[in-house]
C-alpha cells in the first residue's frame, strides 16, 4: 500500500493587535490539533498588560513593530484598525515577501488595489473576508462562487450597529438616542459611534464589494451618504402603511456598461417588509447580488463582533495554506475605474 506523499506545510503566523478579535482568531487556532498555522508573534502597544497564559507555548510578545517585520513570518494578520499605521505596516510586510490577512475596511477600499500590485510570486497573498460583513463569507462567494456571473448590482445591510438601532425602534417605538444608548449597552455601538451611524462604515464596505463583485473601483468619498440620525421612531408608523419598513441600506448598480458610471448610496431607505433587507434583525447583515444570468442571491449572518470576524480571518489563513487565490477583483487584477453618478438620490 502506497502511503500518504502529501508534505505538511506549516506556517507562522504574527498577529497585530490583541483586542477582542486577535483574541478570538488566537484561540480558535489554539483548538485545533495538529494545525499547520502557528502563532510565533503577538504585537500590540503595551503589551505586557495583554498578556495571557492560554496562548501558545513559545509566542513572541512584543510591543516593537520592527522585529515582526524584520522576522521570517510568513503571515501578518493586521488588526489594529484604522489608517495609519495600518496602511504603512501592511505596505512594508508585503514589500518583505509576507503574505497579509487584514479586517481592516478602511485600507482595503482607499489603498487595496494598490497594495495588491505589491504582491510578488505565488506564495504570497493578500486576502480581507473579514472587512465586509463580518462572518458572512461574501468576499469568497464574489470571488468564486458567482464568478462565472455577470454582476451588476449590490444591495445590502452593511452595519450591524444601524441594523440594531433601526429594528430596536421599529419594535419598541423609542427614540434614536435611547436605542442607540442600549446598542452601546450591548457593546453592538462604540462610544463615538460617527462612523456607523452616519455611514462611512458601510460607505469602505460597499466600495470593496463593487471593487470585487462589478470589477469597478470606485473612490470611497464619491459615494454619496445620508445619516440615520434623524429617523424617528414614527416614520416607522408611515412606512408601514405602505407595507415598508426603514433599514440603513448601502446600494451600488452599473448604470451603463458603456460609460461605466455606476449609482450608489448608504442611506436610510424604506424596503418591502417581505424583502431580504426587511428580514435582517438585530446586529445581523445581509448581502443581496443581483446577476445577468443567476438573477439574485442573498447572503446573511453575523456581520460584527469578535467571533464571526475571527472565523473569517481564520478562513482566510486557511486559504492561504491551500494556496487558493482570488479570482477577480482586488489584490493585483486590474478593474475598471468606475465613475458615481452624483444625482442619485434613492435606493
Amino acid at each position: 500500500m502506497v502511503g500518504d506523499q502529501t508534505q505538511s506545510i506549516t506556517r507562522t503566523v504574527a498577529i497585530l493587535g490583541f483586542g477582542t478579535v486577535g483574541q478570538a482568531v488566537t484561540r480558535i487556532l489554539g483548538a485545533r490539533a495538529g494545525s499547520e498555522l502557528r502563532i510565533t508573534h503577538i504585537y500590540n502597544r503595551d503589551v505586557e498588560r495583554k498578556r495571557v497564559e492560554w496562548a501558545p507555548s513559545g509566542v513572541v510578545w512584543t510591543d516593537d513593530i520592527e522585529a515582526v517585520l524584520a522576522s521570517q513570518v510568513d503571515v501578518v494578520v493586521e488588526l489594529i484598525g484604522g489608517l495609519n499605521p495600518a496602511t504603512e505596516w501592511i505596505r512594508r510586510a508585503l514589500q518583505s515577501g509576507k503574505s497579509v490577512v487584514t479586517a481592516n475596511k478602511q485600507v482595503i477600499a482607499q489603498y487595496g488595489d494598490e497594495l495588491g500590485k505589491l504582491i510578488v510570486g505565488g506564495n504570497q497573498y493578500l486576502r480581507f473576508e473579514a472587512a465586509v460583513a463580518g462572518g458572512i463569507p461574501i468576499i469568497r462567494a464574489l470571488q468564486d462562487g458567482l464568478a462565472g456571473d455577470n454582476l451588476f448590482r449590490v444591495r445590502g445591510i452593511l452595519n450591524g450597529t444601524c441594523n440594531f438601532v433601526l429594528t430596536r425602534m421599529e419594535a419598541n417605538q423609542v427614540t434614536f438616542g435611547d436605542a442607540l444608548k442600549e446598542a452601546q449597552s450591548l457593546g453592538f455601538a462604540e462610544a463615538d459611534p460617527t462612523a456607523d451611524v452616519d455611514g462611512f462604515d458601510a460607505q469602505a464596505k460597499l466600495a470593496i464589494l463593487s471593487s470585487v463583485g462589478l470589477k469597478c473601483s470606485v473612490a470611497v468619498d464619491t459615494i454619496p451618504l445620508r445619516t440615520i440620525q434623524n429617523i424617528e421612531a414614527v416614520d416607522f408608523m408611515y412606512g408601514a402603511r405602505l407595507g415598508c419598513t426603514i433599514r440603513q441600506v448601502s446600494w451600488i448598480e452599473r448604470h451603463s456598461a458603456m460609460d461605466g458610471s455606476l449609482v450608489a448610496s448608504v442611506q436610510p431607505a424604506l424596503v418591502p417588509r417581505l424583502s431580504a433587507l426587511a428580514m435582517v434583525q438585530g446586529s445581523r447583515n445581509v448581502v443581496v447580488i443581483d446577476g445577468e444570468f443567476g438573477g439574485e442571491t442573498a447572503f446573511s449572518g453575523f456581520g460584527a463582533g469578535g467571533d464571526p470576524t475571527a472565523v473569517a480571518v481564520v478562513s482566510d489563513l486557511e486559504g492561504i495554506l491551500r494556496g487558493a487565490r482570488p479570482s477577480v477583483g482586488l489584490c493585483g487584477v486590474k478593474n475598471e475605474t468606475g465613475t458615481v453618478r452624483q444625482d442619485f438620490e434613492s435606493a
